[in-house]
């Protein structure tokens, strides 16, 4: 109570250092089928949280998921900049592959839904020790994480740790100068792991529905991704590629103590490209080195939806994408699709937005639920609050 009435003081708001981070996303969804969900309304996010600035150079953040059977942990780390251009950051949080999906909120996207080829392939969350290194002289940003590579905040599924290095370059208002006409990001990254009887690279579309079930993989996983992304004017066009390599063994005896018998290694390939256009309002950038700590391009959204009601921001988007998952391995049935989506978002204000979304895709493979439909698709008209 104390902070609440100390935050709403007008000669101290300016020097709160908790600021609450609320995002909660409202669908009207229309489905292809039953199988791949049920039509209507649904509550797609319910973030709740708060980030704390004590000092200029220490970020702690926590931040929940609401919207599903369990509460879930998103974030829960501490940031702190210990010499200029250095970031270290400890918790659970995002790896940093995949400037899409790394780079920005979830909720900020031109197309509401992840692509089908982070979905497949990004590491996601995990716990454990990055650095964020920027150089003021040089047009680089580097990060370098050690996680469990198991995507829980409890622990490891085994005993070795999962490595994450990302390299990019970047120049202009990929700099964070909202000013530049025009920006380039251009960059690559590998992530390196050792699994142990998980389910290996799988196909999930943007209502979430599995569609290619993979066997599991056992032993050591490499993932590597590139990126690039030009920006020009009110125009942003974003192409990442991906392949993956995925070990697999079986016991055959029973005893863990023997040696596993190989099984034919799963190679998984996918490629995105992604055109988005602000029709009005200002374009896309992104923030700097500090205090953004890992959660995401807070600027980015800020400078797409700045207005006042009736203008705000109005943004379209367009995609498409193929991937190739499940390849290598005669004792597999390989997978894959074919998808694009269409969409258009309103930021009538800094907190608020409103938009529609189409998505359309054919599958290599028939899901198991449906093996005589190969295409699929959804509709869904998208309401976001977010507070950060």
């Amino acid at each position: 109570m104390l902070l609440c009435a100390l935050a709403s003081t007008p000669a101290l708001a300016e020097e709160a250092w908790l600021h609450p981070t609320l995002v909660g996303e409202l669908d009207y969804r229309q489905h292809a089928s039953d199988v791949e969900g049920f039509s209507g309304f649904t509550l797609a996010r319910l973030r709740v949280g708060a980030e704390a600035r004590p000092l200029p150079w220490l970020v702690a953040r926590g931040v929940a998921e609401w919207a599903q059977e369990k509460p879930a942990l998103v974030d829960a780390f501490v940031a702190v900049r210990l010499v200029k251009d250095l970031r270290l950051s400890l918790g659970f949080m995002k790896t940093p592959l995949f400037a899409s999906a790394y780079d920005e909120h979830l909720e900020a996207r031109a197309i509401p839904e992840l692509t089908g080829l982070t979905q497949a392939f990004w590491p996601r969350r995990d716990l454990g020790l990055e650095a964020r290194w920027t150089p003021s002289s040089l047009p680089l940003e580097t990060w370098v994480r050690v996680g469990n590579g198991s995507r829980s905040p409890l622990g490891n599924d085994n005993q070795l740790p999962a490595l994450d290095v990302r390299v990019d370059g970047r120049w202009g208002r990929a700099t964070g100068r909202a000013e530049s006409f025009w920006g380039v990001r251009v960059g690559a990254g590998t992530h390196v792991e050792s699994a142990y009887d998980r389910a290996g690279i799988g196909g999930i579309g943007p209502q979430g529905f599995v569609y290619y079930r993979p066997p599991p993989v056992s032993g050591p996983r490499t993932v590597t991704e590139a990126h690039a992304r030009v920006d020009v004017g009110p125009v942003r066009v974003v192409a990442e590629a991906a392949a993956a390599w995925e070990r697999r063994s079986r016991d055959t005896d029973g005893n863990p103590d023997t040696p596993r018998e190989s099984l034919p290694e799963l190679q998984s390939q996918g490629a995105t490209l992604e055109v988005s256009w602000v029709i009005w309002g200002k374009p896309r950038t992104d923030s700097p080195l500090w205090p953004q700590a890992g959660e995401g391009s807070v600027e980015a959204l800020q400078a797409l939806r700045e207005g006042q009601l009736p203008h705000g921001a109005l943004e379209v988007a367009g995609r498409v994408e193929r991937l190739w998952l499940g390849r290598g391995a005669a004792d597999v049935t390989s997978g894959g699709s074919v998808s694009g989506a269409l969409a258009v978002r309103w930021w009538a204000t800094s907190f608020l937005g409103v938009g529609l979304a189409g998505y359309l895709q054919r599958y290599d493979a028939a899901p198991l639920e449906e093996p005589d439909r190969r295409t699929s698709w959804m509709a869904l008209a998208r309401t976001t609050v977010s507070f950060h």
